[in-house]
C-alpha cells in the first residue's frame, strides 16, 4: 500500500462543530508524478539477412574486421518505462466533522491529468562485446552501455477515487481551530498509449494520509494541502520474450546510417519507483441533506422534532418537497436520510 502524508491548513467559516462541506479543488493546484519500471533483458542479436528473403539485408560479426556470415551477439539490457505527469489537477470530497472527536471523509476523487496529458518514454540500455555490421559498413565498439529509443507516448489518464470508509481524529488546539487526521483508502489508475499500443492495467490499492490544521469560521471552507512520497513500484511479472524484434540501430563508426538489426531475448522481473508531490487549493461549502432542519449536516432527532412541531404548515424550512404544507412526504424524506 503506498502512503502519501497531505499537510491540510483548512479556514472555514462559524457553524456547530457537528457540520459538513462539500469541497473542490481550484485551478491553482498542482500535480507532477513520475514513474520509472526497469525490465532486465538478457539475449543475443543479428542482422535482418537472410539470403533469401532479404539478400541485402545488415550483417552482424563478432571484433572489429574481418569474419563472415550473418552471427549472433550476445548482449544484456535494461528496458526502460517511464511517465512524468505535470497539471493543474480537479478534485473534490466531503469533509464531516461530528462530535466526539472524529471525522468523516467521502466521496474522494481527484482527476490527476485534467486534459493535460502526461509524456512516456520507453528506451533500452544496451551492453555488448564489440561487433561491425555489413551493409551498412560499420563499426560498434564496446563502451558500456548505449541508449536506445524505442518508443513514446502519453498517459491519458490518471484518477485515484476513495475505496473504502476514512474515519479520523480531531483534536482541538485552540478556540474553532483542530488538528486533523484521517487515512484515505484509494484505488489509482493510470492509462495511456506508447509505440501506438495502449497500455493500463487494474487499479492499485493506495492510502492518501491526510494530516494538518482544522479552522471553523462560518459557512465557507478553504484548504490548502501538500504531499511528498517515493514508493517502490513491483517486482513485477516478466514481459514476454523477444523473438526476432526488429531494431533499427543508428551506427557509431561512422555515424549517419542504420544498421537493420534482429532482437531476441528473455525478460527478468520487472522493478520500478513512483514518485508523486502534489499541492491541493480548494474551497468547500456546506453540504445539504435532506431532513437536515438546523444545517448541521446530519439527520438526528432535532430536525425529527423541528418537522413534527411545524406538521401541517407552510413552514418553509421543514417543507422539504416545498409544495405548501408539512406533511407526509416531508417526513418520507427526512426518515430516509436518517444517520446521514
Amino acid at each position: 500500500m503506498k502512503i502519501i502524508s497531505l499537510s491540510i491548513a483548512a479556514l472555514i467559516t462559524p457553524c456547530a462543530v457537528a457540520s459538513s462541506f462539500d469541497f473542490h479543488f481550484l485551478p491553482a493546484s498542482t500535480a507532477h508524478q513520475t514513474l520509472s519500471i526497469l525490465y532486465p533483458l538478457a539475449g543475443t542479436f543479428i542482422g535482418d539477412y537472410d539470403v533469401t528473403t532479404n539478400p541485402t539485408g545488415t550483417r552482424t560479426i563478432p571484433g572489429y574486421f574481418g569474419g563472415s556470415g550473418n552471427q549472433a551477439i550476445p548482449y544484456t539490457s535494461i528496458l526502460r518505462i517511464g511517465d512524468a505527469i505535470d497539471s493543474n489537477p480537479l478534485g473534490t470530497f466531503k469533509l464531516d466533522i461530528g462530535a466526539n472527536g472524529m471525522c468523516t471523509i467521502t466521496n474522494f476523487t481527484t482527476d490527476l491529468v485534467n486534459e493535460t496529458p502526461g509524456t512516456v518514454t520507453i528506451d533500452m540500455l544496451f551492453t555488448y562485446s564489440s561487433f561491425h555490421t555489413v551493409a551498412p559498413n560499420a563499426i560498434f565498439p564496446s563502451v558500456g552501455e548505449i541508449t536506445i529509443p524505442i518508443a513514446t507516448g502519453s498517459v491519458k489518464a490518471a484518477t485515484a477515487v476513495q475505496s473504502g470508509p476514512a474515519v479520523g481524529a480531531l483534536v482541538e488546539t485552540a478556540p474553532n481551530t483542530y488538528t486533523i487526521s484521517i487515512p484515505i483508502p484509494v484505488n489509482v489508475l493510470v492509462s495511456g498509449s506508447a509505440g501506438g499500443q495502449p497500455f493500463g492495467g487494474d487499479p492499485v490499492p493506495a492510502i492518501l494520509a491526510f494530516a494538518g490544521t482544522l479552522t471553523i469560521n462560518g459557512a465557507t471552507a478553504t484548504f490548502i494541502s501538500s504531499a511528498a512520497s517515493t514508493d517502490p513500484v513491483g517486482p513485477l511479472p516478466p514481459l514476454p520474450a523477444l523473438v526476432n524484434q526488429p531494431l533499427p540501430v543508428p551506427t557509431v563508426l561512422p555515424a549517419g546510417s542504420t544498421a537493420n538489426l534482429l532482437l531476441s531475448g528473455t525478460f527478468s522481473e520487472g522493478t520500478g519507483t513512483s514518485v508523486l508531490n502534489i499541492s491541493v487549493n480548494a474551497t468547500g461549502i456546506p453540504s445539504y441533506v435532506l431532513g437536515d432542519m438546523n444545517a448541521d449536516g446530519h439527520v438526528t432527532g432535532q430536525d425529527l422534532a423541528y418537522l413534527l412541531s411545524a406538521w401541517g404548515t407552510a413552514n418553509p424550512t421543514a417543507d422539504i418537497n416545498q409544495d405548501g404544507i408539512v406533511a407526509g412526504w416531508d417526513l418520507t424524506a427526512l426518515l430516509s436520510n436518517w444517520g446521514a
